[in-house]
């Protein structure tokens, strides 16, 4: 295993390689035209979009931003979907699977024209954009669709957790309603149980088809009750963006340390640990492939999806003092801390 980058990002031996997509190089000057981009979002703008604006800024490029958040109200889609129709901007950002597959449905859906197909989109914060059906293929993912992907593999997610401290029984609350989540739980099913550990699933009760929010903290609750010592918090839009305050301080409550595989809900909550990508590389690995179309007039299928080579440990330290759950020296050392 090694470590680099003044992040102390971990390079984890599942097989990636370098990050020479970061370095990429302007090839092409930006006209003088003003490109138009709408950004649907679906928890407000963050790293993610300052990255990806601060790179499209720094090749020159005049943009007008028409940003729209669901803030999680997935109902809000269909009239957004629509607003893009009419409008025919020249490209579309969008964040999170349920956002992206609202706008651009299955690769293979029988009724194309419900969707975008003829507007560039480029998506970012997408877990298992094969999986979600997408795209469907990854190195060439075809029509006008490509993006960035933003977790580790569930291998180095489970070797993070038990290099934290060693466990049997790990919890899960999701939103069965999103897709994403349910192939995260999949995917973690799968390896927990090879390792002949127990998964302590709880999905979050759903009323006319929509998660309740107030169902969170007893779903946390059974898990706890049910033996599990650590929470495991996935790529779940409902749990670890729209109520992560209210999950990461559920878990603290009842002692429950909390594993996430993304940043925000370690660095800005309470939660434990994280191993994830920087959400600002992400960003700017975003904003190069939407140069690409603009810019270089490369077709989106064209364009490999893809996510950062390396990914990084946080530990919240404050919050591993309250829990008297303290890091082993060695994850320690190539740890960002947080919360000191």
């Amino acid at each position: 295993m090694m470590w680099i980058h003044r992040r102390r990002m971990l390079h984890l031996g599942f097989g990636l390689g370098g990050m020479a997509l970061l370095s990429h190089a302007p090839a092409v000057l930006a006209s003088e035209r003003t490109y138009r981009i709408f950004m649907v979002l679906g928890r407000g703008e963050g790293a993610n979009e300052t990255a990806f604006k601060d790179y499209l800024a720094r090749r020159g490029m005049k943009v007008e931003y028409f940003i729209r958040n669901t803030g999680g109200d997935t109902t809000k889609l269909p009239d957004i979907l629509d607003e893009i129709k009419q409008a025919r901007p020249d490209l579309v950002y969008s964040w999170g699977t349920p956002q992206t597959r609202a706008l651009v449905g299955d690769y293979n859906s029988a009724e194309p024209e419900r969707f975008l197909r003829d507007i560039p989109i480029v998506f970012t914060f997408v877990a298992a954009p094969l999986d979600a059906k997408i795209v469907s293929n990854l190195e060439k993912p075809g029509g006008n669709v490509t993006g960035t992907i933003h977790i580790a593999p569930v291998v180095a997610q489970v070797n993070t957790i038990l290099a934290y401290r060693p466990i049997s029984r790990l919890g899960v609350v999701y939103n069965p309603a999103e897709r994403n989540s349910l192939l995260a739980v999949e995917s973690l099913r799968s390896e927990w149980r090879k390792r002949g550990l127990t998964l302590i699933e709880q999905p979050v009760p759903l009323n006319d088809g929509q998660p309740n929010q107030e169902s969170i903290p007893d779903a946390i609750a059974r898990c706890k009750e049910a033996g599990a010592q650590m929470l495991y918090v996935g790529p779940d839009t409902f749990i670890a963006t729209t109520h992560s305050g209210l999950v990461a301080d559920t878990a603290l409550k009842l002692k429950l340390p909390t594993f996430s595989v993304t940043e925000r809900i370690v660095r800005t909550d309470s939660a434990l640990l994280a191993l994830s990508s920087s959400s600002y590389g992400i960003g700017r690995l975003t904003g190069i492939k939407a140069a690409q179309i603009l810019l270089e007039g490369k077709r989106p299928g064209d364009i490999p999806v893809e996510t950062l080579r390396r990914f990084s440990v946080v530990i919240n330290m404050t919050t591993a003092k309250t829990l008297s759950h303290y890091p082993p020296i060695d994850l320690l050392n190539i740890a960002e801390v947080v919360g000191i």
